[in-house]
């Protein structure tokens, strides 16, 4: 238990998510919570998915994996869902040389792109993939999206909609830890709030938390960052006590505290 500004004793809270420079834990921190950060996923990049990319018309260079350069067929747009697909273009070299416009699905993937020396022409409003499409103002282009292979179609089908010829790169997925993480397992019974950051996060813990002997309570009020979250709670059992109005750690916090009062 950990005492807020006000001295009162507020519970932990769980951020199953690296730690390291985590803006929201850094937010519930600031505001007074305890916060137990511990990944319960663990990504896995696809076998081909980076060789499709550095295939792609618009890639040349040095093992097809220098950034999309002028071609007569390269995309108009890089459209850009996840930090996680950031780190693994970053890393493969394909961010390098940038020569077409770039969307990001919300601030903190706009802000990963930036930090990799790439700028960003498009962050819809309403920081979500339907966010983005209502956002599209370039009916037509031709689109380049690598996501992970359990992200929703929205973004896809939504350009397609708009007449966009859209080329899907599944980069990576995410799987559950083989086992419940010990320092979770052993706070479970304390948390106030568990921040739930996407769909996989959902399941994962929904799968490791009952592979540990252990179930939900009305103590551990599941905060959802995002609809579809919220909707896979639900479809698991474990309605989400709050939804954050938009993925931002601000957001987050206020959703945190409308359940631990």
């Amino acid at each position: 238990m950990t005492a807020g500004p006000s001295g009162i004793i507020r519970p932990p809270v769980l951020v199953p998510r690296q730690g390291a420079h985590d803006r929201i834990g850094a937010a519930l921190k600031h505001a007074g919570f305890g916060v137990i950060h511990q990944p319960v996923t663990r990504t896995v990049e696809i076998d081909g998915g980076l060789g499709t990319v550095g295939s792609h018309p618009s890639t040349v260079g040095a093992l097809g994996t220098v950034g999309f350069r002028s071609s007569t067929a390269q995309p108009d747009w890089l459209v850009v869902t996840s930090h996680t697909a950031v780190r693994i273009l970053q890393e493969a070299g394909l961010l390098d040389g940038l020569a077409l416009k770039v969307a990001a699905v919300g601030r903190a993937t706009a802000r990963a792109l930036k930090d990799a020396g790439v700028d960003v022409d498009l962050v819809p409003q309403q920081q979500s993939g339907a966010g983005l499409v209502d956002a599209w103002a370039d009916p037509g282009a031709r689109v380049l999206l690598p996501v992970s292979a359990l992200a929703a179609p929205t973004v896809g089908d939504g350009l397609r909609e708009q007449g966009c010829d859209v080329t899907r790169v599944d980069l990576y997925t995410t799987e559950p830890l083989d086992e419940l993480p010990e320092v979770i397992a052993q706070a479970w019974p304390a948390f106030g709030a568990v921040v739930v950051t996407s769909s996989s996060v959902a399941r994962a813990l929904d799968s490791l938390v009952s592979a540990a002997g252990l179930s939900w309570t009305a103590r551990q009020h599941p905060v959802a960052m995002g609809r579809p979250t919220a909707d896979t709670l639900s479809e698991l059992g474990h309605p989400a006590a709050a939804v954050a109005a938009a993925p931002t750690p601000e957001a987050i916090l206020t959703a945190v505290e409308s359940v631990i009062s």
